[in-house]
Order: structure tokens, then C-alpha cells, then sequence
């Protein structure tokens, strides 16, 4: 790999990547988290269709994140967004 190779995949990388409290966390991981606090603050509403909207903004961000990144996992996204949760 050359230098040119290897500063892109540097980049690149950080450009999937978040600071979060001194934690870098990749970025689907951020987006994952996000959608499960929302997803657990609709918990007590008991709420279907609130629950069904956040899967469904779920498998949005899946789609876009899947198209830039060809090593992305949907299927654990999804799994990290519904962690906890039986019902939805």
C-alpha cells in the first residue's frame, strides 16, 4: 500500500468514525445507539406505531450506510437498534 493508499484509508476511516465523550466510536455504532435511546424512551407509551417509525428510520440509515460502506453489517445495525427489545 502506498503512502497516497494508506492517508485515503486514514481518512476515510475517521470519516466513519465519532468522538463521544473521549470514546471514538464508529459511526453506525453512534447512529445505532441514538435510535435505541429513542427507541427506550418510547418504552413506557407502549406505542406500536412510534416503535415501527424508529425501525423504519433504522433501516433508512442501513440503506445509506450500506451503499458507502461495503464492510457494513446491517443486520448486527439493526440487532444494536432493537437490542433489548421483543416487541415493536
Amino acid at each position: 500500500m502506498s503512502v497516497a493508499d494508506s492517508y485515503v484509508t486514514d481518512r476515510t476511516r475517521r470519516a466513519n468514525e465519532v468522538l463521544i465523550a473521549g470514546e471514538v466510536l464508529a459511526l453506525d455504532q453512534f447512529i445505532a445507539g441514538v435510535l435505541r435511546r429513542a427507541h427506550e424512551s418510547l418504552e413506557p407509551l407502549r406505542s406500536p406505531s412510534e416503535h415501527r417509525a424508529i425501525f423504519a428510520v433504522a433501516r433508512l440509515f442501513a440503506d445509506d450506510l450500506e451503499r458507502t460502506d461495503p464492510a457494513f453489517d446491517r443486520e448486527r445495525f439493526i440487532e444494536a437498534v432493537a437490542e433489548g427489545f421483543s416487541h415493536a
